[in-house]
């Protein structure tokens, strides 16, 4: 069961503008007291790891927010 939750995390974490959200910062704070599970910190260590895919990552995320602006305007 806390393995589901922690990828469901993750997965949410995935979603553009939510990592700033302070609902979520509430659930990391929490994770991170009660069992030290830092989950924003480990996914930034994995984007200094990997900076060509958050790069690649970034640039879906821009272009989605392109396609969403377009499908919303008509």
């Amino acid at each position: 069961m806390f393995k589901i939750l922690t990828i469901l995390f993750k997965v949410v974490l995935m979603i553009p503008y939510v990592k700033s959200h302070p609902k979520v910062l509430k659930i990391d704070k929490y994770l991170e007291e009660k069992i030290g599970l830092d989950l924003i910190k480990q996914e930034k260590k994995w984007f200094e790891k990997h900076p060509l895919l958050e790069e690649r990552i970034k640039a879906l995320e821009e272009d989605l927010d392109e396609l969403y602006k377009k499908v919303n305007s008509k």
